[in-house]
């Protein structure tokens, strides 16, 4: 039989720990990167969502005044 001795079964242990533990880490990361997908992809949306609002502004601030439609606050 081939046995290993204590400081041998030690080092395994603690390879086995660190194994499980990268592969926890990896899991994790994986999760990450998909939760800031979706992050990235809201952003891009209300990005889009303020170009459109901020078009729709300086084309209506525009044709108010060409209008003679556009008044200064009371």
């Amino acid at each position: 039989m081939n046995a290993m001795n204590p400081h041998q079964e030690q080092q395994a242990a603690l390879l086995n720990r660190i194994a499980l533990n990268v592969e926890k880490l990896n899991e994790s990361l994986v999760q990450l990167n998909q939760k800031l997908e979706q992050v990235n992809n809201q952003t891009q949306s209300t990005m889009l969502i303020a170009q459109v609002w901020n078009s729709y502004s300086k084309s209506a601030h525009i044709n108010l005044e060409g209008l003679g439609g556009l008044q200064p606050p009371e």
